[in-house]
């Protein structure tokens, strides 16, 4: 007894030790994994930040290279020299149909050297001078051919804007016209708004010398952001030369802690004179709001598991000492029962006890006494003696199974419980008897029986028992007898993890476990039970369980078995699978989500795997080429419906199997290329066509390029043709002249000129209104292109009333015989002139001139000679043409 009393503390000591020990271990590890996690948010969120940075500088690009190509076309359209009026109401007319046709841009302006607007979109500002502004003054200063960004400007309607400029140099490279595009604020803001992805998040764009001019959202106040301050994220971005940053600082005025990413914006094509510099930031505590709620969570949980596992540690070990000292008191009174039949009893190696239950006396055999350890005096001989060696824990048990047979509910009592041996321990015994006889009330007189040891058949059942309750989850055994009737004949203790109930609760009621199933799945569970035990196949099903703590995922499976009576037993295991199961449904919405993003891709998408087959088409595919499924479902089929065209067929395969290739080899990247494709209606489409490779499968994407063909095709008339007469503009003109001067010089052939000027136009419009001049404008332009026939002249709108004519090869006489059959040709028009003092209709007057170029003659002295003969021709009186 003393070694018990000495072995309880050391033992109690080490389990306190284990107990703390596997505390600070979850600790660890929780802290652990949430060092891991927090990293994985930081970097997440930086590589969003720098994508966002990303939109916003490729958006700029495009419409920056945008406005620049407009301001470019302009510039070479504005005269050095004086601009007419005519001039100026077509060059509204041009600046009006770019600031249509461009986004971004809300003022499209021309002005002079002066600094006055002779030009613009909105008619308001023609006139204004702006000469006082910074960036008029630095377009005087700059003599470089550049992008001029200027600084951030309040416009008149009290919002932030900046100019882009190009200017026109007259020859000896002072300043004759700068051509200014105003932004339009709303739209930038627009793209900030839209990199937004959390409310905490800000875009801002700045100038490269100091100012924000454009923040997103509109409650962040606007600051001046210095790029002379040292404390600056700016200046820290620029010293550093690098096109983008990232950093953790904060936004003047704002002193919350961000994370920043600064990208220039200065594309070396555009030769922009500043940079403009964006940045996307993030409130540096939101960013792990969180994962500090999780924290926090984890750690009152881990404070809690603390606290309960020491209570019921501390809970156990008490209980535990009183049963030692009772076990004590118990051992030092069993000592008194004599033995019975021994001889006879000692053959059957079972205990025997016959038990008079009117007087509570009972018999114990000798082999009973010696299975425990006891001598003969060491048991008493009463009921009360013998209940006392029931294991404490088991004796409910004893008494309701006792209960039950003395009732007449069992024909044999039956129980596997403890019995206390003189040593203090304990040992399994399989106790079964029947009542043999009963008074005329029907009461129990006498009552025998036997007890087994069955220790070492419990010693195996506990060690299957650990084995169990070391499983994540819980075996058992479910029987469905043939009269429909339903038990769990064993449930090991995972089940209280799972179910918060104890095994033998479950196994007495079976309803407490399918009382607890969802009623939206408890059809389906019940189905498939009844499918199994049909067909003998392994039971499986996953389905949700209401408890206390919320709706937990189950998922169970056993294999079933049916006896001779026609019951089926399962031996199965179920286990808790909610955050198995809740990941897996945030991976079908992701997967849904990525499903529905492909199909509302703003770009074709189609699939295809190694076998050619074309498993996947968005709807844009759909709604650009028409193809289904049903119609192509390979590629090889494809390539022919979309090139039907064999040659050409040929070639985009042989181009794109390259690509393809290529790919493969260098990260999988499919390069961009235009394709002419075939849509399912004929109509020939302009893709531009790009993808990636995964294994043997790639992606395509497919841009429709053929709506921006039309569009440049429109910018390149608009450039290089007069929208009023249709006849190629000055520009086509100069650089036909170049082209043929030098043809001309390399075949020593000789290049003719004409230069006409209708006669009195200003008096025609006076007479008639600038709409009617307008009119016959058209009506001479069309006289002088049908009376060109050569393919190769070239017929031209040189400025207002001015028409130029290029004849390559021909001669003096030549040049005067088409001048005067051009004379002739608008004359017979017979368009009426009452203001005219040289006829009653329409004539114009024409300057030849012949020169074979030469390397020391530059194409500007033909155009100088036909100008002369032009002079001469209106001062000999017009309506002629002189050479």
């Amino acid at each position: 007894m003393s070694f018990i009393t000495d072995f309880i503390p050391q033992s109690f000591m080490r389990q306190w030790a284990t107990l703390l020990s596997v505390w600070i271990g979850a600790g660890l590890l929780v802290t652990g994994l949430l060092c891991d996690e927090r990293s994985d948010i930081e970097t997440s969120e930086k590589a969003l930040l720098s994508h966002q940075a990303h939109i916003i500088h490729d958006n700029l690009s495009r419409q920056v290279e945008s406005i620049d190509r407009a301001l470019r076309t302009l510039a070479q359209e504005v005269p050095v020299t004086r601009i007419h009026n005519q001039e100026v109401v077509q060059l509204n007319s041009r600046l009006r149909a770019f600031s249509e046709a461009m986004t971004g841009v809300r003022t499209l302006a021309v002005l002079d050297k002066n600094g006055t607007v002779v030009s613009a979109n909105r008619a308001e500002l023609i006139g204004q001078n702006f000469q006082h502004r910074d960036y008029f003054q630095t377009a005087v200063r700059n003599s470089q051919d550049e992008l001029l960004v200027s600084a951030p400007f309040r416009t008149v309607t009290g919002v932030w804007s900046i100019n882009l400029s190009r200017t026109v140099r007259s020859e000896d490279g002072q300043l004759a016209a700068l051509m200014v595009a105003t932004l339009d604020p709303e739209d930038f803001r627009i793209l900030l708004n839209s990199v937004r992805f959390a409310p905490d998040v800000v875009s801002t764009l700045a100038h490269a010398d100091g100012l924000r001019f454009l923040v997103a959202p509109d409650n962040v106040v606007q600051q001046s952001l210095s790029a002379g301050q040292a404390s600056s994220l700016l200046k820290t971005h620029l010293d550093s030369e690098q096109q983008q940053t990232m950093t953790k600082g904060v936004l003047d005025p704002d002193p919350t802690q961000r994370l920043v990413v600064v990208q220039t914006f200065q594309p070396p094509q555009l030769k922009m004179d500043k940079a403009l510099v964006a940045t996307v930031s993030r409130d540096w505590s939101a960013i792990f709001t969180a994962w500090r709620a999780k924290a926090a969570l984890a750690a009152i949980l881990w404070l809690a598991a603390g606290i309960a596992a020491g209570a019921t540690l501390g809970f156990s070990q008490n209980r535990r000492r009183q049963l030692m000292r009772r076990e004590q008191e118990l051992a030092q009174e069993a000592a008194t029962l004599q033995a019975r039949w021994h001889a006879v009893l000692m053959a059957t190696q079972q205990g025997v006890w016959d038990c008079d239950i009117k007087t509570g006396a009972i018999y114990l055999s000798p082999v009973w006494k010696e299975m425990l350890g006891y001598g003969q005096t060491d048991v008493g001989n009463t009921i009360e003696d013998l209940k006392a060696l029931v294991h404490p824990d088991d004796l409910p048990q004893v008494q309701s199974v006792l209960q039950q047979h003395f009732q007449g509910q069992s024909a044999v009592y039956e129980s596997v419980h403890r019995m206390r041996c003189k040593d203090g321990d304990f040992k399994w015994v399989l106790d079964r008897g029947q009542i043999i006889e009963r008074d005329p009330a029907g009461k129990p007189i006498r009552f025998i029986g036997t007890q087994t040891d069955v220790s070492a058949q419990r010693q195996q059942q506990e060690t299957l028992n650990r084995l169990a309750d070391h499983v994540p989850g819980a075996l058992y055994q479910y029987l469905l007898r043939a009269d429909g009737q339903a038990y769990f004949p064993y449930i090991s203790r995972g089940i209280i993890d799972l179910y918060g109930k104890a095994p033998q609760a479950l196994c007495d009621d079976a309803a407490l476990i399918f009382n607890t199933i969802h009623p939206d799945d408890l059809p389906h569970v019940y189905e498939s039970i009844q499918a199994s035990a049909q067909s003998l196949q392994l039971w499986r099903q996953e389905y949700r369980v209401i408890l206390p703590q919320g709706v937990r995922w189950i998922s169970g499976q056993a294999m079933p078995q049916k006896n001779a009576a026609g019951d089926v037993l399962w031996h199965g295991y179920i286990q808790d699978i909610t955050q198995a199961k809740e990941q897996s449904l945030q991976l079908q919405n992701t997967e849904r989500l990525l499903q529905h993003l492909l199909q509302e891709m703003p770009v074709g998408l189609c699939m295809v795997n190694g076998a050619g087959e074309m498993y996947f088409r968005n709807r844009r595919f759909l709604d650009i080429f028409g193809y289904t499924q049903e119609e192509v479902p390979t590629l090889e089929q494809w390539w022919c419906q979309a090139y039907p065209e064999p040659t050409y067929r040929d070639k985009v395969m042989q181009t794109w199997n390259a690509a393809l290739e290529h790919a493969r080899v260098h990260q999988g990247e499919i390069a961009n290329q235009e394709y002419y494709v075939t849509d399912r209606d004929g109509r020939s489409r302009t893709m531009a066509i790009s993808g990636v490779t995964f294994g043997e499968h790639f992606l395509a994407m497919f841009v429709d390029r053929t709506e921006q063909q039309v569009q440049k095709e429109m910018l390149r008339k608009l450039a290089f043709f007069d929208s009023l007469t249709e006849l190629p503009n000055r520009r086509q003109f100069d650089h036909s002249l170049k082209a043929e001067w030098r043809r001309c010089r390399r075949s020593g052939k000789p290049l003719a000129l004409i230069m006409l000027d209708i006669d009195h136009f200003k008096q025609y419009n006076d007479s008639y209104g600038h709409q009617i001049g307008d009119e016959c404008l058209r009506a001479v332009a069309q006289a002088l292109r049908e009376a060109l026939v050569r393919p190769h002249d070239l017929v031209a709108r040189y400025g207002g009333e001015e028409f130029v004519c290029l004849l390559p090869e021909c001669d003096l006489e030549g040049a005067m015989t088409k001048a005067q059959k051009l004379c002739q040709a608008v004359q017979e028009k017979a368009i009426a002139h009452m203001g005219s003092a040289t006829a009653s209709v329409v004539t114009i007057s024409a300057g030849v001139a012949c020169l074979t170029p030469k390397a020391q003659t530059e194409p500007s002295s033909l155009i100088q000679k036909a100008d002369e003969n032009l002079y001469k021709a209106k001062v000999q009186g017009r309506n002629r043409a002189v050479s």
